[in-house]
């Protein structure tokens, strides 16, 4: 179940499950639609980027 879009049954065997999980990540965007200039952009805005943790360690 992903993003609850609902549970897929897979018949067959584990190792073409696998098989069609992997190639299922290879179709996936890997700027989610946004051009690698826009991240640039955003970045330097601070819309974007690294995190710091807001709590405190132990």
């Amino acid at each position: 179940m992903v993003h609850e879009e609902g549970c897929e049954t897979f018949d067959g065997p584990f190792s073409s499950f696998a098989l069609a999980f992997v190639r299922r990540l290879l179709d996936v965007d890997r700027y989610h639609g946004i051009e690698p200039e826009d991240l640039d952009e955003l970045a330097a805005a601070g819309e974007i980027g690294p995190v710091q943790p807001s709590f405190e360690p132990f």
